[in-house]
């Protein structure tokens, strides 16, 4: 899988999230920036709606622009049902899987 692949970043976005909720902290702007960065904007905005209305994360207000809608992000946090999906869903295990394989061939990553 593509590190740009829809499932790679749901899967990165969840897992932050998640880390976050468990240190009791918020995912700064900086963090949230960090995992779009080379991907453009309309990509970036449907993952991050679609997140948001399946209900895996809360704090996304969807606002009408003259191009269509986008995403405003307002203390963003994994839901109960992102934490089920990130656990439970195969493509997210699959997910988890091919990052461990490639984390242990690509040194620094």
């Amino acid at each position: 899988m593509a590190k740009d692949d829809y499932f790679v970043i749901v899967y990165q976005l969840l897992k932050l999230l998640y880390e976050n909720l468990k240190q009791g902290k918020q995912i700064t702007s900086q963090e949230f920036n960090d995992l779009c960065i080379n991907l453009n904007q309309s990509y970036w905005d449907f993952i991050v709606l679609n997140m948001s209305r399946d209900g895996y994360i809360s704090g996304v207000v969807e606002i009408k622009t003259l191009t269509g809608i986008a995403p405003k992000i307002q203390d963003v946090m994994i839901t109960p049902k992102g934490i089920e999906y990130l656990f439970s869903n195969s493509m997210m295990e699959r997910v988890k899987n091919t990052l461990k394989d490639l984390k242990s061939i690509v040194p620094g990553m």
